[in-house]
């Protein structure tokens, strides 16, 4: 029994014994465990387990961590980073063509916190971390939206292609229309958009390929909206006196500016836009026009009888008139009321396409005639007829000046003296023979011009007989 007691002392010694030396290792382990993560913790270099871009900085300290990292990976950037691509060309980029902006330094500042931060146990459990899960550090860049612009813009010059119009002329009586081209033209803004987001959500290593983003140009013109113009809707033609050649001259010059005139719906016709300055140096003569209700001679006589001419057209063609103004004195070639004056930079002829198709204007000069036909598509049969009423005649003031250059009994008219006129102009529009609608269009004032009369007050002298007479056979001596 004494032997058991003496056994199970021994043994008991031996656990406690066991228990302070384990206690004791533990300790020192900890102890030297806690040396060891303290003095990594605190080195002055970037813990085990830290990498930019795959390449290994672990152990190095901030300046030889950059000095690695642009060892290596400087000359990637002279490798292609972007390729833009249309139509089988393509066109490559590096990151130094792009200015992009690498920053080494940054990165390495950041690998070189990682484990420095937090408490003492947050710095212990992420170096813990590092070495059973490494870390590594992606570049940011930095993308210069001035070069994206730039080359953008060089290869605008090279993909860009300007549409061309359907082309409608009339020969012979007929249209002949020739196809549009359709254009392109880079979609610069959001292709820049595209390549700036690429880019910045992009690996360091990876190469970019982007499709360029280029959308079709359609024509003002096509050859679907030009095939509409069919129908003559209206027409007008007025004469003038081929022996005023000046004139004659400039009703045939501002005819042919207007020939050929496309308007899509909705455009408004600008006659001083389309014709231009009536000038000398753009081919215009001298000729009679009013100025301030007088004929004088002016450059450019007679381009307002094809404003009127057209006004007229228009009207057959009942589009929109947005602007016209009389003349101050009645035209000739015209009824009144239904003349349409213009003037460079004063008074324009304005009109709009409201159909929903285009139309077009021919306007030719044959012998003593000026002819404006205008063509679109006929949105019912209806016919149109013009109409104008005299509401108003405003006699004429008469001014007489006696004059003692004249002899009594004679008068001379120094100016000749018109009829003024107040007028309503009209459109009928007929269906089948039926008044459908009386339209007023304008109401109009012609002023009367004062007619000035001399009269002679010079007085006559009458002949006087000779003083002497003389007596057939007397004999005065006697």
């Amino acid at each position: 029994m004494a032997d058991n007691k003496n056994k199970g002392k021994n043994g008991n010694r031996k656990k406690i014994v066991y228990i302070f030396l384990s206690i004791v290792v533990l300790i020192m382990f900890s102890l030297l465990s806690a040396i060891v993560s303290l003095a990594l913790i605190y080195k002055d270099s970037i813990h085990s387990g830290i990498s930019i871009e795959d390449i290994d900085i672990g152990g190095l300290s901030v300046v030889e961590a950059n000095s690695r990292i642009e060892g290596n990976l400087l000359n990637y950037l002279e490798n292609d980073k972007l390729i833009l691509k249309y139509n089988g060309d393509s066109w490559k980029f590096n990151s130094k063509d792009l200015n992009i902006k690498y920053d080494f330094l940054k990165a390495v500042n950041d690998a070189y916190l990682i484990g420095r931060r937090g408490t003492l146990l947050d710095r212990v459990e992420t170096m813990i971390d590092l070495v059973r899960r490494p870390y590594s550090i992606s570049l940011k860049s930095s993308v210069n939206t001035e070069i994206i612009n730039k080359i953008l813009t060089e290869i605008e010059n090279q993909v860009n292609r300007p549409s061309l119009d359907a082309k409608i002329t009339r020969e012979n009586g007929k249209f002949i229309i020739t196809k549009e081209e359709l254009g392109l033209r880079l979609k610069r803004q959001e292709t820049a958009e595209a390549i700036k987001e690429q880019l910045l959500s992009s690996g360091f290593y990876d190469v970019i390929e982007l499709d360029l983003l280029v959308e079709n140009v359609t024509p003002k013109y096509t050859f679907e909206k030009l095939n509409q113009v069919k129908e003559l809707m209206g027409t007008y033609t007025t004469k003038f006196n081929t022996r005023s050649r000046g004139r004659s001259y400039n009703v045939d010059m501002a005819s042919k500016s207007i020939n050929g005139t496309l308007l899509l719906p909705g455009e408004i016709f600008s006659f001083n836009s389309i014709v231009g300055p009536r000038t000398t140096k753009n081919g215009y003569k001298t000729a009679p026009v009013i100025f301030k209700g007088e004929l004088v001679d002016g450059i450019g006589g007679g381009v307002c009888q094809v404003s009127s001419t057209l006004y007229n057209s228009v009207l057959m063609s009942q589009l929109g008139i947005v602007e016209r103004v009389n003349h101050s004195i009645p035209s000739t070639y015209v009824p009144k009321g239904f003349d349409a004056t213009v003037s460079y930079g004063v008074l324009d002829f304005k009109f709009q396409n409201i159909l929903d198709v285009p139309i077009y204007i021919e306007s030719f000069t044959k012998e003593n005639r000026i002819t404006i036909n205008i063509y679109g598509k006929k949105v019912n049969n209806r016919t149109i007829k013009l109409a104008s009423n005299i509401d108003k005649i405003v006699k004429k003031d008469t001014e007489i000046i006696f004059d003692d250059t004249i002899f009594e009994g004679k008068k001379v008219v120094e100016e000749k003296g018109r009829n003024g006129y107040k007028v309503s102009s009209y459109m009928f529009i007929y269906d089948n023979g039926k008044l459908l609608e009386k339209k007023l269009l304008s109401k109009d004032y012609y002023r009367p011009r004062k007619e000035i009369i001399k009269k002679g007050t010079k007085k006559r002298i009458d002949k006087q007989p000779d003083n002497e007479e003389k007596l057939s056979g007397i004999d005065t001596n006697n």
